[in-house]
């Protein structure tokens, strides 16, 4: 059975931000702090970020246009555009426009603060890229009341309520991952693990120490990056040493291509299980796309298993995936096929279904828009990505995972196979920390 549905390289961001209002560019808001000044019209209320004369309301996204997750974080950037523009083109939520400001933060945190700070009372909502730089602010996201869609996995985030995550926790993915890959062989396999040093390692590296303390595969070793490293023999000789025969890889796809290309280069060829963000189609081919030339590492990564956060582009099993291709190829037809377009596509759904709610419930204030995602109970991704819940006890949207295999003849070169994969060996890792 397919995973529940919700909605989740390079193109330029023109300026610092860009607005996506039917009314044309611009970037501006009534009152100097971009509020309404939480007075009400009809009968909405309003709040920072929220026109309610002209009918706008304004979304902030603290992207990673540069740094070493630009190749994700523009992805995803282009996926928040192409669904608010097709939805404001479509009459918008309930005759509301979306207002879309994107900023850089390059995957910095402290750059990721200081954005933050600029902007947070002139936004009602907030996207957050990446697990150490949404850390930072999180303090400051509660202190704030401001609902943030991460482009992150985090463990952490399901118990945090002005948090609205979408998709599985890391923890779980990989648990789930290593559950599936150890039931596919008689004997119990020696697997190691090599996991950034940060936030988003940590979490993956939960859900590998669960999976090994309940399924008492043989440790294979643990070894640590920083991200932006690109020297990885010590870290493969010592896995190869210890004779992994599969390794997990918690990292972004800049370290993923020279993790594996080491590897290669060393005759060592466990059989590789990544990490949801470890992976991005530019490993496969130079573009992303089908027929370009292939990588150096690409024969290395074919058969690699991927906790993919969304579905195959183009999966004719996924409803959603026809609309979400469709305002791709009107409104970001530069930007190559790529789950992390997805994603952010699945993203803007779940925000969009917040304001809807909050909308006819007559209030788009801080507490209003924060009440109705806490309320808003099972959104439907069309396939694209799982089903999310939210309600006012929290927990992770979803627990189950989508585990894919790399086939390079395949558009997108993900191949599902287990769409919607749960396991015990997930059980009890909670929201983690």
């Amino acid at each position: 059975m397919r995973r529940s549905p919700s909605i989740a390289t390079p193109l330029a961001v023109i300026g610092a931000s860009l607005v996506i209002a039917a009314c044309g560019t611009g970037d501006s808001n009534s009152g100097d702090d971009g509020s309404s000044g939480g007075t009400s019209a009809g009968t909405v209320k309003g709040g920072p970020g929220v026109d309610v004369a002209a009918k706008t309301i304004r979304i902030g996204d603290i992207n990673a246009l540069t740094g070493p997750a630009s190749a994700l974080g523009k992805p995803v950037a282009a996926g928040h555009r192409a669904f608010f523009k097709a939805l404001n083109a479509s009459g918008g939520i309930d005759g509301w426009k979306v207002r879309l400001t994107i900023k850089d933060s390059g995957y910095q945190p402290q750059q990721h603060v200081q954005i933050y700070n600029a902007i947070r009372n002139k936004v009602a909502l907030l996207d957050s890229f990446g697990s150490p730089p949404t850390k930072a602010i999180q303090a400051l996201l509660d202190r704030d009341k401001l609902v943030t869609t991460p482009a992150s996995f985090d463990s952490i985030w399901g118990a945090d309520p002005v948090i609205a995550p979408v998709g599985t926790p890391y923890s779980y993915d990989i648990a789930n991952a290593l559950d599936y890959y150890t039931k596919q062989g008689k004997d119990k396999p020696k697997i190691g693990i090599v996991y950034q040093n940060d936030e988003y390692g940590q979490d993956g590296l939960r859900g590998y120490k669960a999976a090994k303390d309940k399924l008492g595969f043989a440790d294979g070793g643990r070894q640590t990056f920083k991200a932006g490293d690109t020297e990885f023999t010590a870290q493969i000789q010592k896995l190869k040493t210890a004779g992994a025969k599969a390794v997990v890889v918690v990292a972004l796809p800049s370290s993923t291509g020279p993790i594996v290309g080491t590897a290669a280069a060393l005759g060592f060829k466990p059989q590789w299980i990544l990490q949801g963000p470890a992976f991005l189609e530019q490993l496969i081919t130079k573009d992303g796309s089908l027929n370009a030339k292939p990588t150096p590492v690409a024969a290395a990564l074919k058969g690699a298993l991927v906790t993919s956060f969304s579905a195959p582009w183009g999966d004719p099993g996924a409803p959603g995936m026809k609309e979400l291709v469709a305002a791709h190829d009107k409104y970001e037809p530069g930007q190559p096929p790529s789950i992390y377009f997805a994603l952010a596509y699945a993203s803007s759904k779940v925000q969009a279904a917040i304001l809807r709610k909050a909308i006819g419930d007559g209030d788009l204030s801080r507490e209003g828009i924060l009440k109705a995602k806490q309320n808003l109970g099972e959104v439907d991704l069309g396939g694209v990505s799982p089903s999310v819940t939210y309600t006012p006890d929290g927990g992770p949207p979803s627990t189950k995972s989508l585990i894919t295999r790399i086939d390079p003849s395949v558009d997108g070169f993900l191949k599902p196979v287990e769409e919607s994969y749960g396991s015990d060996v997930a059980d009890g890792l909670g929201t983690g920390g």
